[in-house]
């Protein structure tokens, strides 16, 4: 049987779409044993091919993000692992429970957090559908990819972490910029200006709405 390079991401994602073993497996060239191999070294977690498709096949999201919350910190991936008796969460909770990524540590998160916290407060208060911390869309994290309504846009905090230097943020700033251009997102870029007053945000994102 002819073999391909195996992308483990298009591979879970095919898979979480309702796709079975042996169609992911004929669509990359192997055997369905190889592709379930995969997916539980991923710590996916497997379903029968009987189940309704399209649906994301993970479980104890409520419970990581109750758990997650009652810290009053951000949290580390390996940290809601432990806590479902795992050594690595699969990125599935992140995408059937985009909440959970909001609780999730990172350098530049850390340092930026109290802006964070008011920018995602408010997109809840507003009912506008995001997810956190997307790096889905352009391979690159944004704040947060807008859904419903303002699907397209995006919006990033736009204020450099003392974790890096200028020169290093610029040059993301532009690469995120670039990357999502090719892939159809318009950032909308926040500074501190904006979280004076984040409704005036409303004004921007309906101006740039498809």
């Amino acid at each position: 049987m002819k073999t391909q390079t195996i992308n483990k991401k298009q591979i879970i994602n095919a898979y979480n779409n309702g796709q079975s073993l042996n169609a992911i497996a004929k669509e990359f060239h192997t055997y369905a044993t190889s592709i379930k191999r995969i997916l539980e070294k991923e710590n996916v977690e497997l379903r029968h091919d009987s189940k309704r498709a399209g649906q994301l096949y993970v479980k104890d999201g409520e419970k990581l993000i109750e758990w997650a919350k009652a810290q009053k910190r951000l949290v580390t991936k390996t940290e809601l692992a432990h806590v479902i008796g795992r050594k690595k969460l699969s990125p599935s909770y992140f995408e059937k429970y985009p909440e959970l990524g909001r609780y999730v540590t990172t350098r530049e998160q850390s340092e930026l957090q109290i802006y964070s916290q008011k920018l995602y407060d408010w997109l809840q208060k507003t009912g506008i559908q995001y997810k956190p911390n997307d790096r889905t869309k352009i391979n690159m994290s944004v704040t947060a990819l807008l859904l419903g309504e303002y699907e397209g846009l995006a919006l990033q905090i736009h204020i450099k972490p003392k974790c890096i230097s200028k020169k290093q943020y610029e040059e993301r700033v532009k690469a995120k910029v670039r990357k999502a251009g090719k892939s159809g997102i318009f950032i909308i870029w926040l500074n501190k200006d904006h979280f004076e007053n984040l409704d005036s945000t409303i004004g921007l994102l309906n101006a740039f709405k498809k």
